[in-house]
């Protein structure tokens, strides 16, 4: 069975957010714990990223938010291991990589992360979705982006950062852009079996 890695961004995704919804639909699905959700540093969110999927023995895919999908690409870009494990990458509203350094954020930083993301290549089926009024990535920006990873992007229209601020907490599209699990076949309970027959009268 397909095993989803949920990779949320800056503040971890709340209970509304829809990356947590997600999670709580599906069956097969781990969570990225980072040690501070308010201070992305790469090196050590990517190290986090590779210790949750270092025991998972099912094909993987990533399903990222934000600076998660900065993580994701990093991680993908520089551990040969996980791109053999992962075999379907969905980035949702990625963050700026020029709002981020080696310290967390670039203010704190003596770098940006601009130029290194724009000379990474995504080795694995990726989806990307996003917005053209996202506060967190310039549309323009996100476009550029896109063209660097050489991802066909796709634009939901003006949705902010695809996050609960923006009116995103159930979020069912998500399921038209990731892989499906591959479940049991549910027996419908009893008083649900005769809903969807219309009978003649």
């Amino acid at each position: 069975m397909l095993h989803t890695v949920i990779v949320p961004g800056v503040g971890g995704s709340e209970f509304q957010h829809w990356q947590s919804w997600l999670q709580r639909e599906l069956i097969n699905c781990s969570r990225v714990q980072q040690k501070d959700w308010n201070h992305p540093v790469l090196t050590e969110w990517v190290e986090q990223l590779l210790a949750t999927v270092q025991f998972i023995d099912q094909p993987i895919q990533i399903v990222a938010h934000s600076f998660g999908c900065l993580t994701s690409v990093a991680a993908l870009a520089e551990h040969a291991d996980l791109r053999k494990k992962v075999k379907h990458l969905t980035l949702v509203a990625p963050a700026n990589p020029a709002r981020f350094g080696e310290a967390g954020f670039a203010r704190n930083s003596a770098y940006d992360y601009a130029n290194y993301f724009h000379q990474l290549k995504i080795d694995v089926p990726t989806q990307l979705i996003i917005s053209e009024n996202d506060p967190w990535l310039h549309f323009d920006d996100a476009m550029r982006l896109a063209q660097a990873w050489q991802v066909k992007p796709v634009n939901l229209g003006q949705v902010g950062h695809i996050n609960v601020a923006s009116g995103f907490g159930p979020f069912p599209e998500i399921f038209d852009y990731i892989l499906q699990e591959k479940q049991p076949q549910r027996i419908m309970p009893y008083r649900d079996r005769y809903s969807s027959f219309k009978f003649a009268i």
